[in-house]
């Protein structure tokens, strides 16, 4: 009897064995990602120290997953036609330079935005730290910062700074904010 249990019992069991590998789908080989050249989009015009950046990651990246990557530069709208892009994007091969405008500052000056910074994108990454230096020419009679904001409040509206821009680091830092008001202001 009990060889005629064990001989039941592995009959069952491969039965239902048989019955589970039937009612699974048939597993095929995926190709290994990436695919195809990954897109790295940089939301600003080519020159600046993003499209740097990005044109030094996507070399590094290239050698380092074996495919192209290569940078699409999408200016426009503080960085928002791109971000609107890529949020979109849905071929898994589209990457986005992201920045401290187009993730922390445009969700604040902007109403309306056409992407969500926090839920359209997932940082994967650092890929490096850009300081800020505010520079002015040398026949000026400052060498610090706070000698400057007390020689731009004595020349209220006589004096010029230029930024990259709405909602660039130049444009919306704290310190700048404190400048005079009626320093005029010129963006590239």
């Amino acid at each position: 009897m009990n060889t005629l249990n064990l001989k039941r019992r592995n009959l069952v069991k491969t039965g239902a064995a048989l019955a589970c590998t039937l009612r699974l789908p048939h597993s095929h080989a995926q190709p290994a990602w990436p695919s195809k050249p990954l897109r790295l989009v940089v939301p600003f015009a080519p020159g600046g120290s993003s499209e740097i950046v990005a044109r030094a990651v996507a070399g590094e990246m290239a050698r380092t997953i074996g495919q192209n990557v290569f940078v699409d530069n999408k200016p426009g709208a503080a960085g928002n036609i791109a971000m609107q892009e890529v949020a979109n994007s849905t071929d898994e091969h589209t990457l986005i330079l992201g920045h401290i405008g187009t993730l922390a500052v445009n969700p604040y000056i902007f109403a309306r935005l056409p992407y969500d910074a926090n839920k359209d994108f997932v940082p994967i990454t650092l890929v490096s730290k850009v300081p800020s230096l505010y520079v002015v020419h040398p026949d000026l009679p400052v060498k610090n910062l706070k000698e400057f904001i007390a020689y731009a409040k004595g020349k209220p509206g006589q004096l010029n700074y230029g930024s990259a821009g709405n909602g660039s680091a130049g444009r919306s830092c704290p310190t700048c904010r404190r400048w005079p008001s009626r320093a005029s202001r010129a963006s590239r």
